[in-house]
């Protein structure tokens, strides 16, 4: 009697074990039954609300975050044209965000990869100075229905009056458009010195034929790894146009932007700082 009590017992550990396990996996990969529900739900809604398009579902995946899927939809005759469908674990769409194709946002992206790359190109190249730890390039990009999008520079992108599929040219593109970054260490840490690099800088860029339409630069001193960096030791510029980069003045000009990036940091912070204090005001409890 014993025996079979021990025996069942064991029969019910291993049960539970397989369905905890089950249940673990289904949470870290999914299930064939939920994949195969989204990707039909797929198939029959790309049908249903695109059949105008030739779109094609490129392949179905478990999202871990949501518990549910999304299916990446990618059309063969449009390189701008690829977006995801979201679905719950029972096949039940979620969200479509054919958007991202209608809005310009895949094409910005596009432009962006594009810029990026062609800076890299400089970037690492030989002739680059090793002080830049941090060299990338970007195209700021603005949507006029996103508030947040107020604070874009003037020479921003807009989203809106790009085409679907166009070619660009990415040169073109980065003259108007382009922003580079960079962030340097020397041992000279000054307006002059600073100068110096971005003249150094705008001719490496003029003689590769990518160019920019405005850089933001950092200069600090040279640190050996580990050691600590004061803000004011830094001298930063934000949004300097590449066509103020001429000996002719330029320390006079890199001295005024970097001032007006101190205190455009400090207003930025000031505000940052009355917001957390708003939102530690509004979590206390009225006072009686």
């Amino acid at each position: 009697m014993k025996k079979k009590i021990l025996k069942i017992l064991a029969l019910v550990v291993a049960i539970v074990l397989i369905i905890g396990v089950g249940l673990f996996a289904n949470a870290l990969v999914g299930n064939p039954v939920s994949k195969f529900l989204a990707t039909k739900s797929a198939n029959e809604y790309i049908e249903k609300t695109y059949s105008d398009k030739d779109f094609v579902i490129e392949e179905v995946t478990y999202d871990f975050k949501t518990g549910g899927y999304y299916a990446r939809v990618t059309s063969p005759t449009s390189i701008d044209s690829h977006f995801s469908l979201s679905f719950d674990w029972m096949g039940k769409l979620v969200l479509d965000c054919y958007d991202d194709v209608t809005t310009g946002w895949n094409t910005a992206m596009r432009l962006e990869d594009d810029y990026r790359n062609a800076v890299k190109a400089v970037t690492e190249s030989k002739d680059f100075s090793e002080k830049y730890f941090l060299a990338y390039g970007e195209i700021p990009c603005v949507l006029s229905d996103y508030p947040i999008d107020e604070e874009k520079p003037e020479y921003a992108l807009q989203r809106k009056d790009l085409v679907l599929d166009k070619v660009y040219d990415i040169r073109e593109v980065g003259a108007n458009h382009g922003k580079l970054v960079l962030w340097a260490q020397d041992d000279e840490v000054t307006i002059e010195r600073l100068s110096e690099l971005l003249l150094d800088v705008k001719n490496k860029f003029d003689k590769s034929g990518v160019t920019f339409k405005a850089v933001e630069f950092i200069l600090e001193p040279t640190k050996e790894e580990g050691q600590p960096l004061m803000s004011d030791e830094q001298i930063k510029i934000r949004n300097f146009y590449y066509s103020d980069i001429y000996e002719d003045g330029l320390v006079e000009r890199v001295k005024k932007a970097n001032q007006e990036t101190i205190e455009y940091d400090r207003e930025q912070e000031k505000i940052k700082e009355e917001e957390i204090s708003g939102q530690w005001v509004s979590c206390q409890l009225p006072v009686f």
